[in-house]
């Protein structure tokens, strides 16, 4: 057996490195899953490991076991220092004032945010903050960067550079709704974030243009040029110009994100992966075009390299012009290897390619293997890679059939494998970050892809070279019909039926097992790839094969859920915080409703303010205990927390102040299990202490 997987793993020899970013991957992933922050001497030991790792590759560079153990330690080991190094180089979170105050700092971005009820307010980026109340006063600026949202009638008109000084109520970043759920934290912290404002007063711009340097202007620029894509092209479709051209953020209202949301569209209106490749495909055939038409240049140029590297500049350029969101980062890295893959006569698109520019974007963002970004675009690549390379012996063959009818037909089944393989990798991975499904995506893409390529992004490129002249609106009028044209297609397939199916997501575990076997099925070769398949589906059913909450409660204390009837029904009150539910709703896939003021729903009984489901009660309003509510309760949860049962365990205000979300899990024997945020994501440096959000809400006492 040994010299059967011996010989087997020899003749899979060039594959084996694909495995290193899987293993580096691996090593990051470990780091942000310790409940603990690791010590100097968990790190010194991690350093060692790759110093011994490396000593072991090249003194025994024969020895196949060799090989593997020393690449899998060492990239793992890196990959824990990689993450270490970067949690601790980024500053502390400041301890925010919990009260309205003044403060002052430079603007370096500005985004029109468009609000619930269909106003638009600007939201400012402030960096180098300093807070002007009596006790912050002297207090150096802050090493964070602030979001602080104006008011809606604000007058004032910020640029990028500018001072401005405004009265706001800050918060810091929000604590996980339920215990191992998104954690606004550490995105926080990674990004530089502080926290964010909502300004009370309006604001005041005490400085004009006073710095800012090349980022400040080229916001500067991007916030005119959305002005002017909006102004000769109003709507829907101007909204939508503006934020595939000009990166204009929080534009496009959330009836039409939905629908592209529900249609499997949303990637069109995020600027990445797919309309960098569309600008540096158009810029590349221009000049191809165009160095053909030169005799001199088709015969003794090197013009498809030339292409290249024009189209690499035009793609920076466009990255830069949409404001170089990490997303658009990734993809840029990605191209520019691709074409320095070409000049050196190698593939531009491989496993190699695609293992290097991961390897690099881990190194340099390692918190972005926790992120949907990264994980879809490193899914979608790598299954279209490998899967077209699957299938090329088979649409080869129909490419030059002798039947013109096979030939039609393998032209035609591209995009649709494409469609296929990408939107099948990241079907799981939407499953984990949205806890929902879109069937119909398919059928979306397959005719909104193709004429984003073929006639909204080229018309968008004119209307760009046609902005110094003031000629835009020649060029945005026709790209506004293609964008109608994609949205009317995006509101038809939203409106099929099942168009959106709410499932519960996927954990972290069964992600990770399902990026397991994605990466056993695209890496190796031969049949035993398709063992890959086994985790694959065993992760996608991974949320109906695990226990799921049945109580959670908010961080704040101020609402509950409870899972009953096929429903997740929030209290107290009619209107529950959208972004609570939201996540909650992620995690089950129940549609909400509301806990009755009286009656029963399921299992569920509910009596003035009083819910009781079995032997857990739960107290929403504040009042007196009523005479025998504590009668056979095995766990009292009070969210007023202003008493309880008298050798009854309780969840109260205070808990939930110390430890963070709750949420009870059922148990086969009927008990539950309860699960805190603080327990699972422990002593963290992103980890916001007891109280970061506050001291709890609690009623006064009747002396007060």
């Amino acid at each position: 057996m040994s010299r059967a997987l011996a010989a087997w793993l020899w003749g899979q020899n060039s594959r084996l490195v694909l495995w290193l970013p899987v293993a580096l991957a691996g090593g990051i992933i470990a780091y942000f899953a310790l409940p603990f922050e690791p010590g100097g001497a968990a790190m010194a030991g991690a350093a060692l490991a790759c110093i011994a790792a490396l000593a072991c590759r090249l003194l025994w560079p024969d020895q196949l076991a060799v090989r593997l153990g020393a690449g899998v330690v060492g990239a793992a080991a890196m990959g824990v220092l990689v993450a270490w190094g970067q949690a601790w180089r980024m500053p502390p979170f400041p301890d925010l004032p919990r009260r309205a105050v003044h403060l002052s700092g430079q603007v370096t971005g500005v985004e029109v945010q468009r609000l619930a009820d269909g106003t638009q307010a600007l939201r400012v980026v402030l960096r180098g903050a300093r807070l002007e109340d009596g006790i912050s006063m002297g207090m150096p600026p802050l090493r964070r960067w602030l979001s602080v949202r104006l008011r809606a009638d604000d007058p004032a008109r910020p640029m990028p550079g500018d001072t401005l000084r405004v009265r706001a109520l800050l918060s810091p970043p929000a604590f996980p709704d339920v215990p191992g759920g998104y954690d606004a934290q550490r995105r926080a912290w990674f990004d530089g974030l502080a926290g964010h404002g909502r300004a009370l007063e309006r604001a005041t711009i005490m400085s004009v243009q006073a710095g800012g340097g090349a980022a400040g202007w080229l916001a500067g620029r991007r916030q005119v040029l959305a002005a002017r894509i909006r102004a000769a092209l109003p709507g829907t479709e101007g909204d939508i110009a503006a934020t595939i051209m000009v990166g204009a953020d929080g534009v496009v209202a959330a009836p039409e994100r939905a629908a592209y949301a529900d249609a499997g569209l949303a990637h069109l209106l995020a600027v990445a992966g797919l309309h960098l490749a569309i600008v540096m495909g158009l810029v590349m055939v221009a000049l191809r075009t165009a160095l053909a038409l030169s005799e001199r240049a088709a015969l003794y140029w090197p013009c498809r390299q030339i292409a290249a590297v024009g189209a690499l500049l035009a793609g920076a350029g466009y990255v830069l012009l949409t404001g170089a969101h990490l997303p658009a980062q990734r993809s840029l890295l990605m191209a520019g290897l691709a074409v320095m893959a070409l000049l050196a006569g190698r593939r531009p698109l491989s496993l190699r390619a695609l293992a290097v520019a991961a390897t690099v974007l881990m190194v340099l963002n390692p918190e972005g293997v926790a992120e949907l970004p990264l994980q879809m675009s490193v899914a979608a690549v790598m299954a279209l890679i490998a899967g077209f390379d699957a299938l090329r012996p088979a649409l080869s063959g129909w490419e030059h059939d002798d039947v013109w009818l096979r030939r039609v037909a393998a032209r035609l089944a591209h995009p649709l494998v494409a469609s296929v393989l990408a939107g099948g990798a990241c079907l799981p991975v939407g499953m984990a970050h949205f806890g929902a499904v879109q069937p119909w995506f398919v059928l979306a893409n397959l005719l909104a892809v193709p004429l984003m390529s073929v006639w909204i992004m080229p018309w968008g490129l004119a209307a760009l070279s046609l902005m110094p002249l003031g000629l835009e609106k020649l060029a945005l009028v026709p790209m506004g019909w293609g964008l109608g044209v994609v949205t009317w297609l995006a509101h038809l397939v939203a409106g099929l039926p099942a168009a959106r199916i709410g499932v519960p997501a996927i954990g972290n575990a069964g992600l990770a097992l399902f990026f397991a076997g994605l990466c056993w099925l695209c890496l190796w070769g031969g049949r035993v790839r398709l063992a890959g398949l086994a985790p694959i589906m065993l992760a996608v059913l991974s949320p109906w094969l695990v226990a799921r909450p049945v109580i959670m409660l908010a961080p704040d204390g101020r609402m509950a859920g409870i899972v009953t009837a096929g429903r997740l029904l929030t209290g107290p009150g009619a209107h529950p915080d959208p972004f609570v539910l939201r996540e909650w709703q992620r995690v089950t896939g129940l549609p909400a409703g509301v806990l009755p003021a009286g009656g029963t729903v399921g299992n569920v009984a509910c009596h003035a303010g009083v819910c009781r489901m079995g032997n857990v009660v739960l107290v929403l309003a504040s009042r007196p205990p009523a005479p025998g509510l504590c009668r056979g309760v095995g766990l009292l949860v009070n969210l007023p927390g202003t008493w309880g049962c008298e050798g009854v365990p309780s969840i109260g205000r205070f808990d939930l102040w110390r430890n963070g979300a709750y949420a009870l899990y059922p148990q086969p024997d009927g008990g539950l299990v309860v699960r805190t945020d603080r327990a699972m994501r422990g002593a963290r440096p992103w980890v916001m202490r007891p109280g970061g959000a506050g001291l709890p809400n609690l009623p006064l006492a009747q002396a007060e």
